[in-house]
């Protein structure tokens, strides 16, 4: 059994070897996959032996051996950063905007117009389709989705009069002023 594996070993590491150092391009791990190739062939050297074509068993071999590695380094790395996660800051902040949007928006919605604030809630509060929501309101589905994009435009217009916001470079809001002009959150 050992000789099989060492004639192996000398016919095929090199090549196996290099296929290996490609894909990873880092030379400690090339050699753990390497190892990894060769306890592969061990445990499964009576089908290495009768394969049809020898070098093609142990190509797919070692491409399959790689494949799992990388499975396997990318289910690490997941469980490692999902582990360091704190959710609790997320929750917290999650809470903090909601109970912000119930205070603070939900006044701003209430003072719209009747067809933009029923429109607005219907179909972004209360997820109902703007076909639907055409068809209950009895308007085509285009002047549901203006009547919806307009309703948005007075909310946008309602809320930067209250305040002034600041913006991170992929439009994240950073920061929010009030404005001295008006009282429209509590």
């Amino acid at each position: 059994m050992e000789s099989a594996v060492i004639t192996l070993q000398q016919k095929f590491g090199a090549q196996l070897h290099n296929i290996i150092c490609k894909k990873v391009g880092h030379q400690d791990h090339c050699h753990d996959i390497m190892q990894e190739v060769y306890l592969k062939i061990m445990l499964h050297l009576p089908k290495v032996e009768s394969a049809t074509n020898t070098a093609a068993y142990l190509v797919r071999l070692t491409n399959n051996t790689v494949t799992d590695y990388f499975r396997k380094s990318k289910s690490l790395a997941e469980k490692d950063l999902s582990e360091n996660l704190d959710t609790t800051d997320i929750v917290d902040s999650t809470e903090q905007s909601l109970q912000l949007a119930d205070c603070c928006l939900k006044p701003m919605i209430e003072s719209l117009p009747d067809i933009y604030r029923i429109a607005l809630i219907k179909t972004e509060l209360e997820g109902m389709k703007l076909k639907d929501y055409a068809q209950m309101a009895g308007i085509s589905l285009s002047n549901a989705k203006v009547r919806v994009q307009r309703a948005k435009e007075k909310l946008k217009a309602i809320i930067q009069d209250c305040c002034t916001y600041e913006f991170d470079r992929y439009g994240n809001v950073v920061d929010c002023v009030k404005n001295s002009r008006g009282s429209c959150c509590k």
